[in-house]
């Protein structure tokens, strides 16, 4: 985060209401740089990033809002979150068993697969990315505290619930909604859904990998692809984003 900006938002965030879309601006210039997309989305269908969004939308206590209900309170979850992120990856927050059990799990599946060629450009993503966290907070909290006492004091709960995660958190019924994890198989394997011919074909292989009690019926899955804009087109094919 450059010295520039610092000051530029510091002298503007008082008369400014949305100074919060500042500071995501500029954390999102830092995290784009150094951008491998690391989940390919810029080669996927629309309906890839919206299932994503599902995906992400459970990682925040109060819920993912959407863009224009963003606010000081949500910017300081956000970012608290995120740092809690690293430091449960850094290994400063326990595991719990359920965690820890699904993370040894894709561990020892990663470990047995070819290691990717640009690993080493997947690390220094990430850490550009923790890295571009970690400069961002100072930098919202005093845009924060600059703009109004009310924003100051929203900011600095919205940061202090986010940082305060716990081990089970996101594997529990308050977190992990129950279609989550089919959402996140379909984003993540999107390029074998492409090439499937019907829905029902989809959630065949689905409930295999998932478990059908988890998928739930065939028409509460049609409901979850109408939700994120999965449709299959003529031969089951759907159209992908030029």
């Amino acid at each position: 985060m450059s010295k520039t900006s610092n000051s530029r938002l510091g002298r503007s965030s008082a008369k400014n209401a949305d100074w919060f879309k500042e500071v995501f601006k500029e954390w999102a210039d830092v995290v784009e740089k150094s951008d491998t997309d690391l989940l390919r989305i810029n080669e996927a269908p629309e309906w890839v990033l919206n299932a994503y969004v599902e995906c992400l939308s459970v990682v925040f206590p109060s819920g993912m809002p959407s863009p224009e209900k963003w606010d000081a309170r949500f910017t300081g979850e956000f970012f608290g979150r995120c740092y809690a992120f690293e430091k449960l990856f850094s290994g400063e927050v326990a595991l719990g068993p359920e965690i820890t059990a699904e993370l040894n799990e894709i561990l020892a599946r990663a470990k047995a697969a070819p290691k990717p060629q640009n690993l080493k450009l997947i690390e220094k993503d990430v850490a550009a990315k923790f890295e571009a966290t970690r400069n961002v907070l100072p930098f919202a909290s005093a845009a924060a505290t600059a703009c109004s006492y009310k924003d100051a004091i929203e900011f600095q709960s919205g940061l202090a619930r986010g940082m305060n995660i716990e081990p089970e958190e996101l594997a529990s019924s308050r977190s992990l909604r129950r279609h989550t994890r089919t959402y996140w198989v379909l984003a993540s394997m999107w390029r074998v859904w492409v090439k499937c011919k019907s829905l029902r074909e989809v959630y065949g292989y689905l409930c295999q990998a998932v478990g059908e009690q988890r998928v739930g019926s065939f028409k509460t899955f049609e409901k979850l692809c109408k939700k994120i804009g999965f449709k299959l087109r003529g031969r089951g094919r759907p159209k992908l984003r030029q």
